[in-house]
């Protein structure tokens, strides 16, 4: 039928691979199954460069091959196509394990270079085309949120189930005439991937850091920087809570210095200068101090979210570490690997 419709009938067809790509074997059978043995036929040139190229981009943020949506001849060249060719290669003869290509790339030096560039090097590889420094990139929305629930030991590691629904502002799902009703206990904490997604409706705390609308099949997202993405860190329920959580783990530290310490830890997978560290006491002792004088300011730190303190909890303290936690939180050290 042209065009799929009823009344055009034209030339008839049969199910068959594309001419430019290497032919089905006769012994396949023309349905889903033999599709899926020509698709991972070791001689088929396309399915492992694809699926290299797609890991590739995970950890370097731009794919060998730039346009990973579309790896034919509308698409980008390949950068280093030797390069391509030997990971799709290795990739095949490991029977296509995935957890061995990842682990590739990320032992080799390549991935492991500093980040850091001169000036002179940014102007002549700006985009780092030629892979003269490591990556740099901002964490996705999903990963800033399950970072911030992994560091203060919120997360919920259950694997698997029906969609969650966590914090998000009252009243936005009403255009959409159905009832929004927010789960409790640990079904908050689920791994962001278990967020219940509405097309109409997207959870603006994913949607703010440019998660995909799922309208179209989308391999690699826009990155964008909004001052709307710094208040959502700052002010979102689910990092409160983090952040205060976070606060009270501080206090179970024989010193504040050793707390700041592991949070910055467990925020950054790094350890702290002592410049850093220096400006977080003063900070901490600033806020302590505010609100040891006014408890009233330090209500909006200890009441968003459901997590609940114990009436010996030292609630000033907790809250001027939770004030250390967001800042952490919100460094370009945590929300940008590098």
């Amino acid at each position: 039928l042209e065009r799929g419709q009823y009344d055009a009938p034209g030339e008839e067809v049969f199910p068959n691979t594309p001419a430019s790509l290497p032919p089905m074997p006769e012994a396949l059978p023309k349905n889903r199954l033999g599709l899926a043995k020509w698709l991972t036929d070791p001689k088929h040139p396309l399915t492992a460069r694809v699926a290299v190229n797609r890991y590739w981009q995970n950890f370097f943020n731009k794919g060998i091959v730039e346009t990973s949506e579309d790896c034919g001849n509308q698409g980008s060249l390949p950068t280093h196509p030797e390069l391509l060719d030997w990971l799709a290669t290795t990739f095949i003869e490991s029977g296509w394990d995935l957890k061995a290509l990842n682990k590739r790339i990320a032992m080799s030096s390549t991935y492991q270079q500093d980040s850091k560039a001169t000036d002179e090097l940014r102007e002549i590889d700006p985009t780092n085309v030629w892979l003269a420094r490591g990556p740099s990139k901002r964490l996705s929305g999903e990963m800033l949120r399950d970072n911030a629930l992994l560091a203060s030991g919120l997360l919920n590691p259950k694997i698997g189930g029906e969609s969650v629904k966590p914090y998000q502002p009252s009243g936005l799902w009403k255009m959409t005439h159905l009832p929004y009703k927010r789960d409790d206990g640990e079904k908050l904490y689920r791994r962001s991937l278990y967020t219940i997604w509405k097309r109409t409706a997207p959870n603006p705390t994913l949607a703010t850091f440019d998660a995909s609308t799922r309208e179209i099949c989308m391999t690699r997202r826009q990155e964008t920087n909004t001052p709307l993405q710094a208040l959502v860190l700052l002010n979102d329920p689910t990092y409160i809570e983090a952040s205060k959580v976070m606060g009270k783990k501080m206090t179970a530290f024989p010193s504040l210095k050793e707390g700041i310490e592991d949070i910055y830890m467990r925020l950054t997978g790094k350890q702290i200068t002592e410049k850093e560290l220096d400006l977080l006491l003063q900070l901490q002792k600033v806020e302590y101090t505010k609100f040891e004088k006014d408890f009233n300011k330090a209500k909006g730190w200890l009441e968003s979210g459901d997590f609940v303190f114990n009436k010996n909890d030292n609630l000033p303290m907790i809250a001027a570490n939770a004030v250390v936690a967001s800042t952490i939180m919100n460094s370009d050290a945590t929300i940008t690997k590098r």
